[in-house]
């Protein structure tokens, strides 16, 4: 490979651990003690289309995500990104979830659109679809 597209897979594996962190960030970390964290991730007009296809509002996540057992683990595996703008990101991904140890064989695909805000990269639009 050139160096130029070394350089380009190399920008995009950062770009995707960025991302995954961010990601695995919202999935296991408690935000209860310290709820206003969320807004360094969630921007302010997030919404989500639920599995079950029905639209989630920003409070209704917030919700979920400081009442979600802190026990709870995710495997995030075959991330995909597409830059849609210069500061929107466009991040698909699969997740399955860990119980006693075992990764379950079922999951969602997951896809996140980020956009950068107020100095931050934020969640702005969230879609799962089980599999």
């Amino acid at each position: 490979m050139n160096s130029c597209m070394d350089s380009v897979a190399r920008s995009t594996k950062q770009l995707i651990e960025q991302f995954k962190q961010r990601e695995e960030t919202l999935l296991h970390s408690d935000f209860s003690q310290f709820p206003e964290r969320l807004d360094n991730f969630l921007h302010p007009e997030l919404f989500e289309i639920s599995p079950v296809g029905c639209y989630t509002s920003r409070t209704d996540i917030v919700n979920w995500l400081l009442a979600k057992s802190p026990m709870q683990r995710w495997r995030l595996s075959d991330f995909k990104i597409v830059e849609l703008a210069i500061d929107t990101m466009l991040v698909c991904y699969q997740a399955n979830s860990i119980n006693d140890g075992v990764v379950k064989a079922t999951g969602s695909l997951r896809s996140s659109i980020w956009r950068f805000h107020d100095q931050q990269w934020r969640l702005q639009f969230h879609q799962a679809t089980k599999n």
